[in-house]
């Protein structure tokens, strides 16, 4: 599986593979789909234009390489002491 992120100015169209329909990918979406290699030619000219960026997905059950930072201080439970 590979996500496919749109940079492109205008819309671009991507088929996942065993979709019936085609996907209309708008400036700034993302997409996961399955592509068995990165060597599908209408994506690899628009990864070169810098119009697309391709990147393999994470696993779902892989950990989070990024966890979330929480900002500011410690709030204190609601509705108990202070």
């Amino acid at each position: 599986m590979m996500r496919v992120t749109n940079h492109a100015a205008g819309p671009r169209l991507v088929w996942p593979k065993g979709a019936r329909t085609p996907r209309l990918l708008v400036p700034g979406e993302s997409a996961v789909i399955a592509l068995p290699d990165r060597r599908d030619p209408c994506l690899a000219a628009w990864e070169a234009a810098g119009e697309v960026r391709i990147e393999a997905e994470p696993d779902p059950g892989a950990p989070d390489p990024r966890p979330e930072r929480r900002r500011g201080r410690e709030r204190p439970p609601s509705g108990g002491e202070t």
